[in-house]
């Protein structure tokens, strides 16, 4: 693969690579290196990307790898959500609306400490609401393993929160 058609086939997908950067390192910085660092892999190995059957899908997967790597190097980063929550009504009293921040906060925190394969799962599918055929581009697996696994990150996420938010039986 020569430099043109790496910039036509390869460049095209650093903004998609870009934003899966940033939801797995919470961090712009962070994903613009980490995008940089993955492009820079990809250029040393052009000659061999045409083996891929999905460009994306491989460029996905090194994405994730490093993005992981540079996690466990760095320690876990803190997946923070400041965007206000769309489901306020303006009926809600400041009780209300704080208790659903907290609710929020505490399932983001679930998430976050979620296994890496169920983590980034859930963070696709429910955060930033991708279908299961932008997952598996993305991450270049089945889509029926996408489904086993979103369903085990959220009976592990439901899990824990009944038992953040309900008393075991004859406690009380």
């Amino acid at each position: 693969m020569d430099r043109k058609e790496f910039e036509n086939r390869v460049l095209p997908l650093s903004r998609m690579l870009y934003r899966f950067a940033f939801r797995l390192l919470a961090s712009s910085e962070d994903a613009e290196d980490a995008v940089q660092e993955v492009c820079m892999k990809l250029w040393n190995m052009r000659n061999s990307l045409d083996q891929y059957a999905s460009l994306e899908a491989f460029a996905s997967t090194v994405t994730r790898n490093h993005c992981l790597d540079r996690i466990r190097k760095h320690g876990r980063l803190v997946l923070e959500d400041t965007r206000p929550l769309d489901t306020r009504t303006d009926d809600m009293n400041p009780e209300e609306e704080m208790e659903k921040v907290e609710s929020y906060h505490n399932v983001l925190k679930l998430v976050k400490d979620l296994p890496d394969k169920y983590r980034t799962v859930i963070q696709l599918r429910d955060i930033e609401g991708l279908d299961y055929i932008e997952i598996q581009k993305q991450l270049g697996e089945n889509i029926n393993t996408i489904r086993v696994n979103l369903s085990r990150a959220r009976k592990m996420v439901r899990e824990q929160l009944k038992t953040m938010y309900y008393e075991p039986a004859g406690t009380g």
